[in-house]
């Protein structure tokens, strides 16, 4: 399921990225409701292409349809994280592989420079810039990996786990273990060295999975009643 390319495209797109935007963000909380005659208030729409943008929400995980009572935001559970990083960990795996043999000059500088600029955002604690910049380097990564399916398939599920992915980059430490990790597998790749470069992102995945989890078990959970 696609965004339609017919007349009404361009409203269900605008109904699409709007309340997107906010469950991202996550201004409509999990389990909240979403009814699409409110959302077409707001946006001075017609119901028909907020339905339609809500459906394709529905389709791709961030929303739960209630026969003829409208949307509940999507909250994700222990089981959703593991069924995401199941994915990302042997696709992105296979994508670190293929971008050890891209020859492309300004791609493998742009993953040193992104590297390096993590790095920059690390020593003066500028967590935004750094979360930026970690968004880039993956971005270049799967560019040189040049698989647009698997990218599109990656880009999607990370989506799904934005809400904890924020969060997660306030945490102490988290992002100098990170820099650590990413360092791995971008020298593997600018080595040209593919078992390797899959193996430090299987294992990166990995760390990075087992520390949500642990946040979530602990930290979040046991008072968020209705997920996150």
């Amino acid at each position: 399921m696609t965004l339609s390319s017919k007349r009404g495209d361009s409203l269900e797109l605008k109904a699409y990225e709007f309340v997107k935007k906010r469950i991202m963000s996550r201004i409509y909380a999990p389990g909240q409701k979403i009814l699409d005659s409110k959302i077409a208030a707001e946006l001075n729409i017609s119901r028909t292409p907020v339905r339609d943008a809500l459906r394709l929400l529905e389709h791709e995980g961030f929303l739960v349809g209630q026969a003829g009572k409208g949307w509940n935001v999507y909250a994700l559970t222990l089981e959703d994280i593991h069924e995401i990083f199941d994915i990302k960990v042997e696709l992105e795996g296979m994508l670190a592989r293929k971008a050890a043999a891209c020859t492309d000059k300004k791609l493998r500088a742009q993953l040193k420079k992104t590297l390096d600029d993590m790095k920059a955002a690390e020593k003066v604690k500028d967590n935004g810039a750094w979360h930026k910049n970690d968004l880039e380097l993956h971005r270049t990564m799967l560019a040189m990996a040049d698989n647009k399916r698997a990218a599109r398939i990656i880009n999607d599920l990370n989506d799904q786990w934005y809400r904890v992915r924020i969060g997660l980059v306030a945490m102490q430490g988290r992002v100098h273990r990170s820099n650590l990790e990413h360092t791995a597998f971008v020298e593997s790749i600018l080595l040209g060295n593919g078992d390797d470069a899959e193996q430090q992102m299987r294992s990166h995945l990995n760390n990075l999975r087992q520390e949500i989890l642990n946040i979530l078990v602990n930290l979040v959970f046991p008072f968020a009643q209705n997920g996150i």
